[in-house]
């Protein structure tokens, strides 16, 4: 050899290739991971009333995945698997308490973090004023709150007492003493809590209690009209210093559930249970010598209800709709969703007639019906089955054509008489290794139900 020979067949072989010679020797390293995963969240924060987002997966074709949380307030919608490219929608539950929150989904291994703000610390008191007798005596104050939302209590009069609760954190009581009052006049102390003004009034020395005769007592509102509904309210107790009251049901169906008793002016909160009979009916709450009614309609046929439409059919790509609700102009309804796939947007309750939005998540499986229930009525949704397109070679191939049953990749692939063959028939063109392009519908069975087969030329 010359020595141009020489360096080539040198340089030959560095690459594992001898001179002269046909046989050849190749090095194979480590096979490279190819299921990777990668995961996009958006949005990643969310405000405290909670909201809708959406995890992005990107992934080889042949990869499968499966998302999961053990985030209580995180749920996530079907389909929760998939392969390859996808996605997954979920919801995250308001947040009730003042403490921004995180939570975590995970997808094939990844983790996307999910944050959430707090709740913005409102304060309410059951009430803003309360008697005591001349001779002293003790007092409380409930204070409703978000978990997370720190208040405090003060009493700006020497004879008045904090004994509990000048101190807390979410929902309390504030519990308070009053000195008897040995002066010849009535006195008026008060009481700071959670930043809002609580009066306390005392009688002079030696008052008499007013007996029950003389106190005279106003209800405002003095009655209620309202639905077949499990329904809450209030009314305010007006009446004079401190002539005490009971407030008291005549109706196992409507009941007090705050300020039963009281001092002086209050407030009571009733709730009334729904009712399941097609009659209205009435039921009274007393205090002493004032009568609150409340009168509840029956599902009858005075709260009829309609909605238009009563379905609706949407693409592999979701959508929106919406749903018009007739009914009486003290009717009450409500909407909820049956399927995680389907979220109503607005309009989930309402009074007389009124709409319902909703939306319809994308669909990256089998065709699917799901149910929206309007006033004890049903919506019924329809939506169509993802339309894949893959590429690939023929494998584990059986049947006979038209029916036949093969692989293309991963995925199961049927063909049935009414598949459309292009590039060449079935019979004489459809065997392993033929490299074709297969467009159909995946079913709950996870087999593509091939719509049409294409055969394609060898590069």
């Amino acid at each position: 050899m010359n020595r141009l020979a020489l360096l080539s067949c040198a340089v030959a072989m560095t690459t594992s290739l001898a001179c002269g010679s046909t046989s050849s020797e190749t090095t194979v390293g480590p096979t490279p991971v190819r299921c990777g995963v990668t995961v996009t969240n958006s949005p990643r924060s969310f405000p405290h009333a909670g909201g809708s987002g959406n995890l992005t997966v990107a992934a080889a074709r042949e990869c499968s995945w499966s998302a999961s949380t053990q985030t209580s307030w995180i749920s996530l919608a079907n389909p929760t698997a998939g392969q390859g490219d996808g996605s997954v929608k979920y919801t995250v539950a308001r947040n009730p308490a003042a403490v921004e929150r995180r939570g975590v989904v995970s997808v094939g291994g990844q983790s996307a973090e999910v944050t959430q703000a707090a709740a913005p610390c409102t304060f309410e008191l059951d009430r803003r004023t309360v008697d005591v007798p001349d001779t002293g005596g003790t007092g409380r104050v409930e204070v409703r709150a978000p978990d997370g939302c720190s208040w405090e209590a003060s009493s700006n009069a020497a004879w008045i007492t904090i004994t509990g609760g000048a101190q807390g954190n979410g929902g309390g009581d504030v519990r308070f003493e009053a000195a008897a009052n040995s002066t010849p006049s009535a006195r008026t102390g008060r009481l700071m809590v959670a930043g809002i003004e609580v009066t306390v009034r005392q009688p002079a020395a030696g008052a008499p209690a007013p007996p029950p005769g003389d106190c005279t007592y106003l209800l405002e509102p003095g009655s209620a009209d309202i639905g077949f509904a499990q329904t809450e309210g209030t009314f305010a107790v007006l009446t004079d210093g401190p002539c005490g009251w009971t407030a008291s049901s005549d109706a196992g169906w409507l009941t007090v559930v705050a300020g039963g008793t009281g001092s002086g002016a209050g407030e009571v909160t009733y709730r009334a249970a729904e009712n399941t009979s097609p009659s209205s009916r009435t039921g009274r709450i007393t205090v002493e010598n004032a009568v609150f009614t409340v009168v509840q309609q029956g599902q009858s046929s005075a709260c009829a209800y309609d909605i238009d439409p009563g379905s609706e059919s949407f693409g592999s790509g979701g959508g929106s709709g919406e749903i018009d609700v007739e009914t009486g102009p003290l009717c009450p309804w409500s909407a909820e969703s049956l399927d995680a796939w389907i979220r109503i947007t607005s309009g989930s309750a309402g009074l007389g007639d009124g709409e319902v939005d909703y939306t319809v998540d994308p669909n990256s499986g089998a065709a699917r019906t799901g149910t929206i229930r309007v006033a004890g009525l049903t919506f019924t949704v329809q939506q169509a089955a993802e339309v894949a397109t893959i590429t690939g070679d023929v494998d584990d191939l059986s049947g006979s054509c038209p029916d036949t049953a093969f692989t293309v990749g991963s995925q199961a692939v049927r063909t049935t008489g009414a598949t459309s063959f292009r590039g060449g028939a079935c019979h004489n063109s459809l065997e392993e290794g033929e490299r074709v392009r297969v467009t159909g519908p995946i079913g709950s069975d996870g087999v593509l139900a091939a719509s049409e087969v294409r055969f394609l030329d060898d590069d």
